[in-house]
């Protein structure tokens, strides 16, 4: 096939910045679809949800609290009020539904660094459900596993009321709270637009000005944060709203660098893409690296979907610049970006054209069609132009609302889609979905052993070596070691997500198909937050049989 009839196949429609944009650009539209992987992975569907999963977080070993906005869910709290937030069981594949009082609609997660899940943000009172405004609410849980925690709220605990807030840990353990909007609208607005940023713990009764996004309204919501590594001292923030970012230091309040603006369409709400910080490697002085995928270019439901990434290496500040690639040669706005227990990114879910938002018309007019049934896999190793290959198709549509997330068997866990302002489940092109699925990555296909840690939860200090065992019938194992935070998963941002790998010394063969090691923690809390984390040991690039959850301090 010539390549005029590809790049024919396959143009694209892009926002003109400038001349080396446009350069930038052009090669991209001559990239083709990526081949498909050898071991395309599989989706299997094992539960029901229960509730529409807008937001999902793993909150120990073998649970997952999934959070919805008030909507005539099937299921019922213990006040016969329609559930919103339920405690799902990976191994049973049961739900224990919890109770709540404000309405988390649109709503952002993080842990602290004593492992408490600290929740804010929603939206406005549902009088007929007899559910409270959740705009400035603050809620928590403590994970348990006896089956006894439950939702503790604050309805006035921030100092503004915040709608489609990012969240992430910060290197001390305390959380970052930033920006949003006043109230439920299509996109932000000025007079709505809550530039501002606040911690919890509190440092202070009102909140910082961040005028940041001021200056990149109207697509300024669910900004793209990540912690950047580097000494222990430092706090920086990368943060990226609409098509531009800063890093900007979290404890002296001010911008240290503006950054080049990425080329293509907005990539926040609702034209919305995904960010990812790709792993975190000691031997490469723990490079940061971000990756930004996906988008559409207008808020219009006909609008094509975006199909390239950028990508920027914030090593050097000075020279740190973007790098446009093709995004494996598949329109996608509404992308989840998963992590895998090897290192390499998961990029599932979401719709070839249209934007985030809900269908009008009792599902007759989409705001999204197109759904992405497949899913592709990103190795930030590769050469550009081979970084992508294509996976095993999903038979289930997941568009606005969906969510995915690595699970400590090295598994990802995919659920939810809800284009429509309440529950569907018929009479409409795209119905609120309550199968769970589970999709199995291309290195569960290999046929490699995987080993076993022979210990449980474990408290461990940054920069030392932990010891560890495992067990495993491979006489030529060859182990890697890497921790994860999972992060909190909503609308396409994985927030706090992390993987950084960790060098495994002084390995051992005990005899009996045990070895020992010794895991090297990263050096402080920059290069993975405080908390919890979960530790892979991997054969060969496979992963053990679960990770443990460790808590790094």
């Amino acid at each position: 096939m010539k390549l005029s009839i590809i790049s024919a196949l396959f143009t694209l429609a892009f926002v003109l910045l400038s001349n080396e944009s446009d350069a930038q650009l052009t090669n991209v539209k001559k990239s083709v679809l990526a081949p498909l992987n050898k071991n395309p992975g599989s989706f299997k569907v094992v539960g029901n949800s229960g509730i529409a999963a807008m937001h999902i977080v793993v909150t120990s070993p073998t649970k997952i609290v999934i959070i919805d906005k008030v909507e005539k869910n099937p299921i019922k709290q213990k006040d016969g009020r329609v559930a919103v937030s339920v405690e799902y069981d990976i191994p049973t594949n049961k739900k224990r539904v919890l109770n709540l009082n404000t309405n988390t609609f649109c709503s952002a997660g993080a842990f602290l660094g004593n492992g408490t899940l600290v929740h804010t943000g929603g939206a406005e009172a549902i009088a007929k459900d007899k559910f409270d405004e959740g705009f400035e609410s603050l809620r928590i849980f403590e994970p348990c596993d006896d089956g006894s925690c439950d939702w503790f709220e604050n309805p006035k605990g921030l100092t503004s009321k915040r709608w489609y807030p990012t969240m992430t840990t910060l290197s001390d353990g305390r959380v970052l709270i930033l920006g949003g909007s006043k109230k439920p609208l299509g996109k932000s607005t000025e007079k709505d637009n809550n530039p501002t940023v606040e911690f919890f713990p509190s440092e202070s009764p009102q909140p910082e000005p961040f005028p940041f996004l001021k200056e990149t309204l109207p697509f300024n919501l669910y900004p793209a944060v990540h912690v950047l590594p580097g000494p222990a001292d430092q706090k920086f923030l990368f943060v990226f709203s609409n098509t531009d970012s800063i890093v900007w230091d979290w404890g002296k309040k001010s911008i240290v660098k503006r950054l080049p603006r990425l080329p293509g369409p907005p990539r926040l709400y609702p034209l919305s893409g995904t960010s990812v910080m790709l792993p975190l490697r000691p031997e490469e002085n723990y490079a940061a690296q971000i990756l930004m995928c996906g988008g559409v270019a207008k808020h219009d439901a006909n609008e094509p979907a975006d199909d390239s990434c950028g990508r920027i290496n914030l090593s050097n500040l000075e020279t740190a610049d973007w790098e446009v690639e093709n995004f494996g040669g598949i329109r996608r706005n509404m992308p989840d970006a998963v992590i895998l227990a090897d290192g390499k990114t998961l990029f599932l879910n979401g719709a070839g054209k249209g934007f985030s938002g809900y269908n009008s018309d009792k599902g007759k007019k989409q705001a999204a069609e197109d759904p992405v049934l497949t899913p592709v896999l990103y190795d930030h190793r590769a050469p550009k132009g081979k970084r992508f290959t294509r996976l095993a198709n999903s038979k289930i549509p997941r568009l606005y609302h969906s969510v995915a997330t690595l699970i400590p068997d090295g598994r990802v866990f995919v659920a939810g889609s809800n284009p429509n302002s309440d529950v569907r489940t018929s009479n409409t092109k795209y119905v609120t979905e309550y199968r769970v699925e589970m999709y199995s990555p291309p290195y569960l296909q290999l046929g490699f052993k995987r080993p076993t840690i022979n210990k449980g939860a474990i408290e461990v200090n940054y920069n030392k070596a932990v010891p560890v065992t495992v067990s495993i019938s491979d006489p030529n194992a060859v182990f890697s070691a890497a921790l994860v935070h999972y992060g909190f998963v909503t609308h396409s941002v994985h927030m706090s997500q992390r993987y950084v790998v960790c060098s495994v010394q002084n390995v051992t063969n005990l005899s009996n198909g045990f070895y020992s090691m010794n895991v090297i923690m990263p050096p402080n809390g920059n290069m993975i937050v405080p908390g919890r984390n979960y530790l892979y040991i991997n054969n060969k690039n496979v992963p053990g049989t679960t990770a443990v959850e460790v808590m790094l301090s």
